[in-house]
């Protein structure tokens, strides 16, 4: 995304797509909906108990802050495996292909006339009654709302499987698979929620990403391409803040996803995720 393409973003009215980039509009958005406690239309913990009794969310909010992930947010066994069950017959997206598909259609990567899959999109996971559950947690809301500043009106929760497939890294690109470092711009303030549905690795798709990296981003990574090459952000914020997620079917995190972040091309098995973005 370069300096034209943000322009062109903001005459079709996308003005988070400009400013959510810079820090200090983010804190600034934060002030004016956090002040006074005078926003009231976001999103309210339901009166139910907590998939999360061990987090700390001040902890979590710090955690996020300093270095843009907090972890403890697990799924417990029961709560994943409906999930896995919905998404194992739910109908699945791939931009690169013409038509739905199921999970059970997927060998080593291929549909059964041999076409690469790469990304399995589920469009409606709030259908599942366990998805709904973890949205509407109220230590998950609680902790979003200490890293945000204010309650999040906005929950968007994706879900979708990463099949390892004999495939090129551009044609991964064009299919939505987010294999280069880059950072999000979701709103003018945001951050995420992430969940394991399987169990992952490095060789499996692991998520990645450059503690603290959210902060003190140079003016041309704000106005160029919000995806940018290792070296240079290696260069910037070095390599030994690198880190990649590994973990097994349950692992959940919170993150700032305007750290630099990407998604390791899975070399083996699949991985199924949840995301949840909150603004």
């Amino acid at each position: 995304m370069n300096v034209a393409n943000i322009a062109r973003r903001l005459a079709a009215g996308e003005l988070h797509y400009a400013l959510g980039r810079f820090e200090a509009v983010r804190r600034g958005y934060s002030l004016m909906r956090g002040l006074g406690h005078r926003d009231r239309g976001g999103l309210r913990p339901p009166l139910l108990p907590t998939l999360f009794p061990a987090v700390d969310v001040n902890e979590a909010a710090e955690s996020v802050r300093r270095d843009s992930v907090a972890f403890g947010f697990d799924l417990p066994a029961p709560l994943v495996e409906e999930i896995r069950d919905f998404a194992r017959t739910a109908a699945l997206y791939d931009r690169g292909l013409p038509r739905p598909f199921r999970h059970g259609e997927v060998t080593a990567g291929r549909l059964a006339d041999g076409t690469p899959a790469a990304l399995g999109l589920i469009p409606e996971p709030r259908q599942c009654t366990a998805v709904r559950r973890i949205c509407t947690d109220p230590v998950l809301l609680e902790a979003v709302s200490r890293c945000l500043g204010y309650r999040p009106k906005k929950l968007i929760p994706r879900l979708f499987w990463s099949f390892a497939t004999a495939m090129d890294e551009d044609e991964r690109r064009r299919r939505g698979q987010t294999i280069d470092w880059h950072f999000d711009v979701h709103d003018f303030n945001f951050c995420s929620a992430c969940f394991y549905l399987s169990d992952v690795t490095e060789r499996t798709g692991a998520h990645a990403l450059v503690r603290g990296s959210h902060h003190d981003k140079p003016l041309r990574f704000l106005v160029g391409s919000a995806n940018v090459s290792q070296e240079e952000v290696f260069a910037r914020y070095g390599a030994d803040r690198a880190l990649v997620i590994e973990g097994p079917a349950g692992t959940g995190f919170l993150e700032d996803t305007s750290c630099f972040h990407r998604a390791m091309p899975p070399l083996e098995g699949e991985r199924l995720m949840m995301q949840i973005w909150f603004s």
